[in-house]
């Protein structure tokens, strides 16, 4: 994901006196940089977060880790040059693909997909600044009590079950978007198509990348209007030529769709955060279900639906009334993001000539 909660948590670490502390350790930190064990536990190391390992060191649980930005960055898969060679070239097609609309030059799907693409790279580019390529040696901390008894000095039922690591109530806040997205790629895993690898044991020996945090205001001002623009990009080729009539209204329905899916998704995603995702909320809703099902099957296959972790993981249910309409409009949104897709490739077998012309950059670069 672009964001990480404790990117912007970085002023609890240095309330408590640690102003080393920066952005690339927060993000360190989130990518699984930092492995805890305890000596003679049978437990195997598992991951930290930011703000799991913020608490844990604030309550001496952890030694702080003396660990100063230019170690992050060797170990790191990436060089500062590459992300700017990377980046240029984003641009340069950028700049060429406006110059061929200013010429009047056909641009095809395939470059205006592209294009969207190349939009959400910049913004990502732009949040991931701090951010380390890869984390390739984990650092590990020793901690200085066993894992139950820290469990015991902050949570109220210490012995009750965890699902990804012991800590794992210190930072975790599923949401509207990670309750759902993590629905959909369970999905994926049943249907044999794992577009993430999953952490096989427990607890997680890696912090997984598919991870969604619950975003504050200011990563919403960014995520907006970057959402909005990528679905709109697809706009541009409303009047673009088509080898058939049919596929032009199937572009247009498929682009329309897409900005569509982004405002009502917004919208609700606003709505069931702020309602029925209500921890007491979802809690009566389960209840109810739980008593329908004693007598009749079908609220027994509909209570199924609502949580299908392997682990049955409660903090990933989703009530029905959220699953079933955005389920919906998902399939929608999917079959036109698809065509989009397609059209991409199938659209390039008749193109117009000025399609295979080059920029005249002659017009616009002095000469003599």
């Amino acid at each position: 994901m672009v964001f990480r909660p404790s990117i912007f948590e970085d002023q609890d670490f240095h309330d408590a006196g640690y102003k080393e502390w920066s952005i690339k350790h927060a993000w360190f930190a989130d990518m699984g940089g930092f492995l805890i064990t305890y000596p003679g536990e049978d437990m195997p190391s598992f991951p930290v977060d930011a703000k799991q390992l913020c608490s844990l060191v604030k309550d001496g649980y952890l030694p702080y880790p003396e660990l100063d930005e230019d170690e992050i960055e060797d170990k790191s898969k990436s060089s500062g040059l590459a992300k700017l060679f990377t980046i240029a070239q984003a641009c340069w097609f950028t700049f060429n693909t406006i110059f061929r609309f200013a010429q009047g030059l056909v641009v095809t799907t395939l470059e205006i997909t592209t294009l969207s693409f190349i939009l959400v790279f910049l913004v990502t580019s732009f949040c991931w600044y701090h951010k380390p390529m890869d984390v390739n040696r984990p650092i590990t901390l020793e901690l200085t009590a066993s894992v139950a008894a820290i469990r015991g000095s902050y949570h109220q039922n210490p012995g009750s079950q965890w699902y990804e690591t012991p800590f794992e109530f210190l930072s975790r806040d599923e949401w509207f978007i990670s309750r759902f997205w993590k629905y959909y790629i369970q999905i994926l895993h049943y249907l044999h198509i794992p577009l993430f690898i999953r952490p096989e044991r427990r607890p997680y020996d890696r912090i997984p990348s598919h991870y969604g945090p619950n975003v504050d205001f200011r990563a919403e001002i960014i995520c907006a209007p970057t959402v909005l623009l990528f679905s709109s990009v697809f706009l541009i080729a409303w009047n673009t030529d088509f080898p058939t009539t049919a596929e032009q209204i199937l572009w247009r329905f498929s682009s329309a769709s897409m900005v569509a899916f982004t405002l009502f998704g917004g919208l609700a995603a606003l709505y069931f955060h702020k309602t029925i995702f209500k921890a007491d909320t979802a809690q009566q809703k389960t209840q109810a279900i739980q008593n329908k099902s004693r007598s009749s099957w079908i609220f027994r296959v509909l209570s199924k639906l609502k949580n299908i972790d392997p682990e049955q993981d409660p903090a990933l249910e989703i009530p029905l009334r959220a699953l079933i309409p955005i389920s919906l409009v998902c399939v929608l949104y999917a079959v036109g993001r698809a065509f989009i897709l397609t059209e991409d490739l199938i659209g390039l077998r008749s193109l117009p000539k000025s399609a295979f012309e080059t920029v005249s950059w002659s017009k616009y670069i002095p000469h003599w």
